[in-house]
């Protein structure tokens, strides 16, 4: 396994108590000394994070969406393998272990599609999904930021959660499509993933009513508009961003104001390894300072 594997299966027992080992491809016979959390398909969103927590393999999987998609193309647009879909959905709940090295992230972003199409009446909810109809109807951009921010907050916290890593990801995708030349722009990324959102909008018989077609262009408008002021608005709260940038380790900035998460290990005992810690910690300091200014004038890295 690469070691940003390990670095995320160690991120995902951290903040889901579970504790998570890869099988070996090709060996014989082999065995799993552990079970992680059930990924259940088709129910509601409490049965699926209890105690408020995101299971670890689902995490896994939104995490190497978060790293690995911003530079590949058309991903959350194009399909999956669908056989290795239906296999990585098996293990998902069946509890089996799983190495995300094994899937490619068009086939993840495909599962992650497919499970929040079948959780009961959408991850908003029918009222959340009513809300955000009438919210993007609104002409006063102000209220409709204010309004979201009251509509996301006002969900179980699990949501909430979820909700941040999924849009966090799609902004980080969207604002490096242009430099990547991936295609998927936020307006790309909400026709493609919009239906999984919203369940109102998708029929229910084999022949889309006109109805559901306008539905549908305005759930990708209310895509769209959220993944654009993801950064630029604070539509989440400062606890979920903390969150997604403490999970992620990703650092952004929502109205002028960094927000990264920094864990740094108790300094060493010992005046000769103090001073090497000191200068290792102002190192990392002049690096993130570089890092924040890189993303505030549009530079990379």
């Amino acid at each position: 396994m690469s070691s940003w594997a390990e670095r995320v299966h160690r991120r995902a027992a951290d903040f889901s108590s579970v504790v998570t080992s890869c099988g070996h491809p090709g060996s014989s016979a082999p065995t799993y000394p552990y079970r992680m959390e059930k990924v259940k398909f088709g129910v509601p969103l409490d049965e699926v994070c209890k105690n408020d927590n995101i299971p670890g393999p689902l995490l896994v999987l939104i995490l190497k969406l978060n790293k690995e998609s911003p530079n590949r193309r058309d991903v959350f647009r194009a399909p999956g393998h669908q056989g290795a879909m239906k296999k990585l959905i098996h293990f998902l709940q069946s509890g089996r272990l799983v190495n995300v090295d094994n899937y490619s992230v068009y086939t993840i972003a495909s599962v992650l599609k497919k499970f929040l199409r079948k959780i009961p009446n959408g991850i908003f909810g029918r009222s959340g999904e009513n809300e955000l109809f009438a919210i993007i109807e609104l002409s006063n951009e102000a209220e409709q930021n204010e309004r979201l921010h009251k509509l996301f907050t006002s969900l179980p916290k699990y949501t909430q959660h979820l909700l941040v890593l999924l849009f966090g990801t799609f902004r980080v995708i969207a604002s490096n499509a242009a430099h990547a030349g991936t295609g998927m722009t936020s307006e790309a990324l909400g026709v493609s993933v919009a239906p999984s959102f919203f369940q109102s909008c998708v029929s229910d018989g084999k022949t889309a009513r006109m109805e559901d077609v306008l539905k549908f262009k305005v759930a990708t408008k209310i895509m769209k508009h959220i993944i654009d002021k993801f950064a630029t608005h604070d539509l989440f709260g400062r606890e979920n961003y903390e969150y997604y940038a403490r999970v992620t380790g990703r650092i952004l900035k929502v109205q002028d104001e960094w927000i990264c998460s920094f864990q740094y290990p108790p300094p060493p005992r010992g005046k000769l390894a103090q001073q090497k810690y000191a200068l290792q910690h102002s190192l990392e300091a002049e690096k993130t300072w570089l890092q924040c200014q890189c993303e505030r004038w549009g530079l990379r890295p």
